[in-house]
């Protein structure tokens, strides 16, 4: 039986809620998005959303925010089912059709264990371009004690700060693979009006009162109280080589532990050529799950 493929609103943010985690039940085998974070997604700048609903229930969701150079449009697509997945995918490129420039490109994502997404992507003419890994560590009683480079002082995010820590993760991320700069509109949704956002728990490393390096940090989405999440992670380049990533990391790994986490996460390219993997493996971390992205040219 088909799907009817429409925009939901606000109010359908439980129903949306308690299918995604159905999903992520199904793919992921635990709790991926709470209602918070859902609802949290009718407010972002520029997301075009649709569910598909049977029967007065939702059996897929789809989301597509366009770059604005008009060249690349990320598709977020979700279902169990592979028709569905077909018309979410089809309803994707018609959607982006009339806004795109010449040669713009479709890009989504594929859990490694995600029945129906990969196997439409690979029918209907998408690439695989690039894979991705959640990395995981057990936070046990013993951590190592973060080894601070010389001149470097640790602080909280203070209110105020939003445009010099913006600054300074888009510096931090400039030279990595296919980077593009956010507006500063879409960073302040993503992060100080998340319903996740604790300033207390975003990191700034700063050297003479330069930021050096960032970790910003939150409880994961699905707001399970021991589960934190490393939500960037950066080091500046001209302080780089000196442990300063490293440092940030098991600092932000003592504070979960202090909070009560007993375990915390983080999203890296797996191709990342900065050694950051490397870097997460020698802090104790391993690959918990494994995305896969896909392109195609419109």
């Amino acid at each position: 039986m088909s799907a009817e493929i429409r925009e939901p609103d606000r109010s359908e943010a439980p129903p949306l809620a308690r299918f995604l985690g159905e999903y992520a039940l199904a793919v992921f085998g635990e709790a991926e998005l709470s209602e918070d974070e859902v609802r949290h997604w009718f407010s972002l700048p520029g997301i075009w959303m649709r569910v598909a609903v049977r029967n007065g229930r939702v059996v897929g969701y789809l989301d597509v925010v366009a770059r604005a150079d008009g060249m690349r449009f990320d598709v977020d697509a979700r279902t169990l089912d592979r028709n569905i997945a077909e018309a979410l995918l089809s309803a994707a490129e018609e959607h982006a059709r009339p806004q795109a420039g010449h040669g713009a490109v479709l890009r989504g994502y594929a859990p490694g264990q995600e029945p129906a997404l990969a196997e439409v992507f690979a029918r209907d003419g998408w690439v695989p371009i690039r894979h991705f890994f959640q990395m995981q560590i057990e936070l046990g009683d013993e951590l190592p004690e973060p080894r601070w480079p010389e001149g470097i002082a640790v602080r909280t995010f203070r209110s105020g700060e939003e445009a010099r820590v913006y600054e300074a993760q888009m510096a931090a991320f400039a030279d990595h693979w296919d980077f593009h700069p956010q507006t500063m509109e879409e960073w302040l949704h993503e992060g100080v009006e998340s319903p996740r956002f604790d300033p207390s728990l975003w990191w700034l490393a700063e050297d003479g009162g330069e930021v050096a390096g960032l970790a910003l940090t939150a409880w994961h989405h699905s707001d399970d109280p021991h589960f934190g999440w490393v939500a960037v992670l950066g080091v500046r380049p001209a302080w780089r080589r000196r442990g300063l990533g490293e440092a940030l990391l098991l600092h932000s790994f003592g504070e979960f532990r202090r909070r009560g986490a007993t375990r915390v996460g983080l999203g890296v390219d797996a191709e990342n050529t900065a050694g950051a993997v490397r870097l997460y493996e020698r802090a104790g971390m391993k690959v918990a799950r494994r995305h896969d992205a896909y392109e195609k040219t419109l």
